[in-house]
């Protein structure tokens, strides 16, 4: 008697939703050296220096890629500084926000200007 086949029984169960967050937004500590080009009205030539500034912030999207931005000027310009970073399912498709906890507070835009 040869073996029969047993029927394999299959359970559907739901995954659950992985969400994430569209961007997160990292301040970076310390400085780093940023190469500075002066034209010599004098000499007409170029020069450069180096100059150390700070480090930055670290904004990283949901499929793993990142960007550095140096201030928060540029954190506004990339969209990074609102108030609420959408939540993205597997697809990529919103599905609600979260409280961004570096966004930049109104104030902080008044001092600025």
């Amino acid at each position: 008697m040869g073996k029969t086949a047993q029927p394999q029984v299959m359970i559907g169960v739901p995954q659950e939703k992985r969400l994430k967050p569209a961007f997160t937004v990292k301040k970076l500590e310390g400085t780093r050296p940023h190469r500075v080009h002066i034209f010599d009205k004098n000499d007409h030539k170029i020069k450069s220096k180096v100059v150390q500034e700070d480090a930055g912030y670290l904004v990283t999207t949901y499929k793993g890629n990142s960007i550095r931005c140096r201030d928060e000027a540029h954190l506004r310009q990339i969209g990074a500084g609102v108030r609420l970073i959408p939540l993205l399912d597997d697809q990529g498709d919103p599905v609600g926000t979260i409280q961004n906890m570096m966004a930049l507070d109104d104030e902080d835009v008044e001092n600025e200007k």
